[in-house]
């Protein structure tokens, strides 16, 4: 089951485009941060911490890939 989230303004995609890639841009560089400040730590609260900023960075991908997909208008070809 592919889930589609039509967003119809284009100014709507363009925001929530912008929002995905903060979004996926800090979870990225926290990642980062928190792999080099904590490397090698073996606590499953610092392995978790790692799994949710990775689950925040595919969530700004995919909010990206939503956008991406409104503004090129293939929402319009699946419907018909």
């Amino acid at each position: 089951m592919v889930m589609r989230v039509l967003v119809r303004s284009r100014s709507g995609n363009l925001i929530l485009a912008f929002f995905g890639a903060i979004y996926a841009l800090s979870a990225i560089a926290v990642l980062g941060w928190f792999v080099v400040d904590v490397w090698m730590s073996g606590a499953m609260m610092d392995l978790l911490l790692q799994i949710a900023l990775i689950a925040a960075a595919a969530c700004g991908v995919w909010f990206l890939s939503i956008a991406r997909q409104n503004l090129r208008g293939e929402h319009r070809a699946a419907h018909k």
